[in-house]
């Protein structure tokens, strides 16, 4: 089972995260975007419970989910006569679409034709959406995922509405300081981190928690208190920096 939409972050560390989780487990994960991880880890039988409080991530799920073949028709309609050009036009526009159907759509078009694998930015081709990924799609079935909007402005606050779960799950990605985020163009599906603020909830937190980034070398200083697994391009431990990839942060 593979997303409907391609990943737009990619990690080796699945492997040792089966090792983390125990079988079974229920997984409030955050920063839902394209569900990639979280239907690897629904196929080990873990139950996950995907937080946003991105209403266009929301609802291309939503959507998606619950008409697909329908969707799908529209998919490949819209696939027959838009242009490249016309769907350029659309990453400036298409989350002011009036209809929530048509804006989840256009979600699923632009982000697979992008270079980027983002939906308002990056080189659009919709060549990347091949008939082997269309004919996926057309049998995709999700197994325990269930998406979850959070109504707030600071998604780091969904944290407030995570109920009795075995592990918090935060696939993060690339660490970046604030200063180099302004001034970019983001489209209302992108998220914006504030790591240190993720740093001081996490440290409060009573429940279980597994942060995922890309390897970064400020990381090792600001979560020295808690554990840390660092992960090759091949999913496997890594003995030293210079060969890491990825990094598994507990704080258990």
């Amino acid at each position: 089972m593979k997303s409907p939409l391609r990943p737009n972050i990619h990690f080796s560390s699945l492997g040792e995260l089966k090792k983390i989780i125990n079988q079974k487990s229920s997984i409030s994960s955050f920063f839902l975007y394209s569900g990639d991880l979280e239907f690897q880890l629904s196929k080990l039988d873990h139950t996950l419970i995907a937080h946003t409080n991105k209403r266009t991530i929301f609802e291309f799920w939503k959507c998606f989910l619950s008409r697909p073949d329908t969707f799908i028709e529209y998919v490949e309609s819209l696939l027959s006569y838009l242009s490249d050009y016309e769907l350029t036009i659309f990453q400036r526009n298409w989350f002011q679409n009036h209809d929530a159907f048509a804006r989840s759509v256009l979600f699923f078009l632009l982000h697979n034709s992008s270079s980027l694998n983002q939906v308002s930015c990056g080189d659009v081709d919709k060549k990347r959406i091949t008939p082997l990924m269309l004919s996926r799609i057309k049998t995709f079935k999700s197994k325990q995922f269930f998406p979850f909007f959070d109504d707030c402005k600071n998604v780091l606050d969904g944290l407030n509405a995570v109920g009795e779960v075995d592990y918090i799950l935060m696939p993060i990605g690339n660490y970046s300081l604030n200063l180099f985020e302004q001034g970019k163009n983001k489209g209302p599906e992108m998220y914006t981190f504030n790591h240190k603020e993720i740093h001081s909830r996490v440290k409060t937190l009573d429940k279980k928690c597994i942060l995922l980034y890309k390897k970064h070398p400020a990381l090792f200083n600001l979560y020295k208190s808690f554990n840390i697994k660092m992960v090759d391009k091949y999913g496997r431990v890594a003995d030293n920096k210079e060969s890491c990839e990825d990094l598994i942060i507990t704080n258990f």
